[in-house]
């Protein structure tokens, strides 16, 4: 299920919200096929960033590794959801990027 713009906000950055906020109509259409290329990417690694913390985390939480800081994590619900949103944007780059690759 897809996570809405509203519960998605305040869990990230400026920076990653504004690259998560153009994989959405109407900035996406305005999103050139060079920089789309780069969204895809930066997407993909934000994802792959974000799935692998979580994994760290809920190791840390079922006390199976130990915390990368002073205390384990108690939980990564919250990274499991960033990291969904980088998954959903990254199919909304790809899909565009194949219909600006069709077009051109």
């Amino acid at each position: 299920m897809a996570i809405s713009k509203k519960d998605a906000r305040p869990l990230f950055t400026k920076r990653e919200w504004e690259m998560v906020s153009q994989s959405w109509n109407p900035e996406l259409s305005r999103v050139t096929e060079g920089r789309l290329r780069q969204k895809v990417q930066r997407a993909r690694t934000l994802r792959d960033k974000y799935r692998d913390l979580a994994r760290q985390q809920a190791g840390e939480a079922r006390g199976k590794r130990s915390p990368r800081s002073t205390r384990p994590a108690q939980g990564n619900e919250n990274t499991l959801r960033k990291a969904q949103v980088f998954d959903e944007a990254l199919e909304r780059f790809q899909a565009r990027l194949t219909e600006v690759e069709k077009e051109g």
